[in-house]
């Protein structure tokens, strides 16, 4: 195999690959690289079925995964489709940093696991691999490290303790509610999602700036659970929405939560970025997921500014909340040529611009 083509998580799963021999494999929350396809060539699976919520690995993997001379189907979604069948003999779950995650993906794979069928686990030192080792003796009788390399873990696990003939996505979702004006509104979330279960603060500051917004056309980027857009079309005045998030786990939610409050002037597009939106906006609103964490990526900030500028209508406004910390006027400024700062709470301030 080519490990120039691989993420050291897969180069592992790479010079392993005789451990993980089997007729149908299932991979699941895999990076956007050609491992399944490396795979089937060196004939360690016969079959190759990919589960991934990414929208951006989707899009890199899709024409690969497309190939009609390979046995390998890819999906884009929170879950796979049909489960309960018991259709695979291994399944090879690549590590997520949230573990509700790891643990609701866990349970799907179990319902589709044959008997005696075995379970990989593969992820970075980074990320939490090596404590997983405990965690899967919760489910499994017998797990094992196979190999410690390239920064990563892969453990085995074989016959699980129990398992349920069924897996039902709608079990998982979580539910909270915001009082909104003189309406309490429903969020659903699934796990995995940005602030599952519960109302973030940043979005919260967001939220009480909301007495005076454009009406018209209105773009939610990196929905996650859907909450800016719940709150949006309760508002008085005449808006369109279209929310729009990579995660399919974040979509999948944003759904249940709008049809819970039965909104219906909605549309729920997946998009690396902006890439798949098209035509113009009255206004853009966002918590954008790029200033989440310990990095900051001003790079990726400035090119979302820049194309949320293409896609406001003249007189349209952008309105964002981040981090007080960050540096975000100045790249405002340089997207819009104005930025004003609306309200700085409990660490974070939301910025407005607007489209001259």
């Amino acid at each position: 195999m080519n490990p120039q083509t691989l993420t050291n998580a897969s180069q592992l799963i790479a010079r392993n690959a005789s451990w993980l021999e089997c007729d149908r494999m299932l991979m699941i929350g895999m990076p956007g690289d050609n491992l399944a396809h490396q795979l089937l060539a060196e004939k360690i699976a016969g079959e190759i079925q990919g589960l991934t919520r990414d929208f951006v690995d989707f899009k890199k993997m899709k024409a690969s995964w497309a190939d009609p001379k390979e046995k390998k189907q890819l999906y884009y979604a929170p879950v796979l489709e049909k489960t309960g069948q018991h259709r695979f003999d291994g399944i090879l779950i690549f590590l997520q940093k949230s573990k509700p995650l790891m643990d609701f993906w866990l349970e799907m794979a179990l319902t589709e696991l044959v008997e005696g069928g075995r379970v990989w686990l593969v992820g970075e030192n980074s990320e939490g691999i090596k404590s997983w080792k405990k965690r899967l003796t919760r489910t499994f009788s017998e797990v094992k490290s196979l190999d410690n390399a390239r920064h990563c873990v892969l453990f085995e696990a074989l016959e699980p303790i129990q398992t349920n003939p069924e897996f039902k996505m709608e079990e998982h979702f979580s539910e909270f509610h915001i009082n909104q004006g003189n309406q309490t509104l429903s969020v659903h979330s699934l796990p995995g999602v940005f602030s599952h279960g519960r109302l973030d603060t940043g979005t919260r500051v967001l939220l009480d700036t909301f007495d005076h917004l454009p009406e018209g056309k209105v773009l939610d980027f990196g929905c996650g659970a859907g909450v800016i857009s719940a709150c949006i079309a309760g508002l008085p005045g005449e808006r369109s929405l279209t929310l729009v998030d990579c995660d399919a786990l974040a979509l999948t939610s944003s759904r249940k939560t709008m049809n819970s409050s039965a909104i219906e002037d909605y549309e729920i597009l997946a998009s690396n970025g902006l890439a798949e939106v098209e035509g113009v906006y009255d206004l853009i609103l966002s918590n954008p997921p790029f200033h989440q964490g310990v990095k900051t990526h001003y790079e990726v900030t400035g090119q979302f500014l820049s194309q949320s500028f293409q896609h406001l209508k003249k007189g349209g406004e952008l309105r964002i909340v981040a981090n007080s910390f960050l540096r975000y006027p100045p790249i405002i400024k340089a997207a819009f040529g104005n930025c004003e700062t609306l309200l700085i709470r409990d660490g974070f301030s939301i910025y407005r611009a607007i489209k001259s």
